[in-house]
C-alpha cells in the first residue's frame, strides 16, 4: 500500500457539522436493516420465543443504544483518543480475556464469542474498535517526531499478535480482520518491501496452520471446494443462501415474502440476511445496496484524503477498512465466494454488539470528517 502523505492545510472549517451525505446514508442502512431483521427473523422469532418481533425489538434497542453513541463521538474530538489509547487498548484486551473466565463466558453456536456481565457482549467487536485507535496513535507519531521502528510499529504488532492469539479458537474472521486491519496502518506509513513481504508470510504460514489442525474449518474448506457433494452436511447453510439468492430472480419475491426463512436457512437474520434481502428484492435490490455500501466507503476514502492531521488520516482509514472488509468478506460468503465465516453485513443483520461497535466507528469518522482545526 502506498505510504500516507501527510501535509498541513490551513483551513477555517472549525465547527463545520459532520459529512451529511455519510450520514445520511448510515442511517438510511440502518433503518432499512431494522426492516430487514424483521422480515428474516419473524419466522423463526415466533418459532423459538412465540413472538414475531422479538428479534427486531431487541435489534432497535441496540440501535437506539448505538446512534447515542454515534452522535457523541461525531462531536467528541477525536484527537483526545490519540492520549486515551492505552486505556482504551487495555480494556479491550481485558474484554477478550473475559471469554475464557467460566461463568462469564457465553457460548453459543459452538464457539465462546460472547460474555455475560450484565449484559450481553462480543468482545472481539470492540477489540477492534480499540486496536484501531491503538494503532493510529502509535503510528502517527512516525509523521511527528521519526520516531524508530521499535516505538512505534513494535506495539502494534505485539497487539495485533496478541489479539489474533486470544480469539483465533472461536472466531478466526474477526482474528484475520485484525490482522489486516493492523498491518494495513502499519504498510501506510511504514512500506519497507521487506517488512511488508515477511509479514505477509508469516501471516499466511499462521492463518494455514490453524485452519488445517482446526478439524471443522477444514470441513468447511473442503465444502466450499464442492458444496453440492455435501449439501446436507458441512455445506447444507451455503446450498440454502444460494437458493435463497436465485429464488430472488431480477426483482424478487416481495418484502416478507421469503421461503428460505421458514427455517431453510440458518442463520437469515444474521451472517445470511444478505441471502434474504436478495429472495425478496431480487439482483435489483441487491445492487441497489451494495451501491450505497460503496458510497459509504467512497465516502470513508474521501475524508480519509481530506483529514488534516496524520492521526486523522488514519482513523479514517482503519473505520473505512475495518467496515469495508466485514462487507466484502459478509457478501462474498452468501453467494459462495469463500467459505462461511460468521461475519455478519455491517448496518443490516441482527446483533447488538456489532451495530452498536460499528456506529461508534461511524461517529469517530464523522468527527474526523469536521476538519477540526489543530
Amino acid at each position: 500500500m502506498a505510504k500516507i502523505k501527510y501535509k498541513r492545510k490551513e483551513s477555517n472549517r472549525v465547527g463545520n457539522y459532520p459529512d451529511q451525505v455519510l450520514l445520511l446514508l448510515v442511517l438510511l442502512l440502518v433503518s432499512f436493516g431494522l426492516i430487514m431483521v424483521y422480515s428474516s427473523s419473524s419466522i423463526l422469532s415466533l418459532d423459538r420465543f412465540g413472538d414475531s418481533m422479538f428479534y427486531v425489538k431487541r435489534q432497535a434497542s441496540r440501535l437506539s443504544i448505538g446512534i447515542v453513541f454515534m452522535a457523541f463521538f461525531a462531536f467528541f474530538d477525536y484527537r483526545h483518543l490519540k492520549s486515551l489509547h492505552w486505556p482504551i487498548i487495555l480494556l479491550g484486551f481485558f474484554l477478550l480475556v473475559l471469554i475464557f473466565v467460566p461463568g462469564i463466558s457465553v457460548r453459543a453456536g459452538g464457539a465462546s464469542r460472547w460474555i455475560d456481565i450484565g449484559i450481553r457482549l462480543q468482545p472481539s467487536e470492540f477489540f477492534k474498535l480499540a486496536l484501531l485507535v491503538f494503532a493510529a496513535s502509535k503510528l502517527s507519531k512516525i509523521d511527528d517526531v521519526q520516531k524508530r521502528f521499535k516505538l512505534c510499529v513494535l506495539p502494534v504488532i505485539v497487539a495485533t499478535g496478541l489479539g489474533f492469539l486470544l480469539i483465533q479458537n472461536s472466531d478466526l474472521s474477526t482474528a484475520l480482520i485484525i490482522i489486516v486491519l493492523g498491518f494495513t496502518l502499519i504498510f501506510s506509513v511504514y512500506s519497507k518491501p521487506w517488512f511488508v513481504a515477511s509479514i505477509f508470510v508469516a501471516s499466511i504460514s499462521m492463518v494455514s496452520y490453524i485452519i488445517f489442525v482446526t478439524p471443522f474449518r477444514l470441513r468447511r474448506i473442503v465444502a466450499f471446494m464442492d458444496p453440492w457433494a455435501n449439501q446436507l452436511e458441512s455445506a447444507y447453510q451455503i446450498i440454502q443462501s444460494l437458493v435463497s439468492l436465485g429464488s430472488g430472480g431480477l426483482f424478487g419475491l416481495g418484502l416478507g415474502q421469503s421461503r428460505q426463512k421458514f427455517l431453510f436457512l440458518p442463520e437469515e437474520h444474521t451472517d445470511f440476511i444478505f441471502a434474504i434481502l436478495g429472495e425478496e428484492f431480487g439482483f435489483i435490490g441487491c445492487t441497489f445496496v451494495l451501491l450505497a455500501l460503496f458510497v459509504f466507503c467512497w465516502r470513508g476514502l474521501k475524508i480519509t484524503q481530506n483529514s488534516k492531521d496524520l492521526f486523522g488520516k488514519l482513523l479514517a482509514l482503519g473505520v473505512t477498512m475495518y467496515l469495508g472488509m466485514q462487507i466484502i468478506i459478509n457478501v462474498c460468503v452468501v453467494i459462495g465466494l469463500l467459505p462461511p465465516t460468521g461475519m455478519p453485513l455491517p448496518f443490516l443483520s441482527y446483533g447488538g454488539s456489532s451495530m452498536i461497535a460499528n456506529l461508534i466507528a461511524i461517529g469517530i469518522l464523522l468527527n474526523v470528517s469536521r476538519g477540526l482545526d489543530a
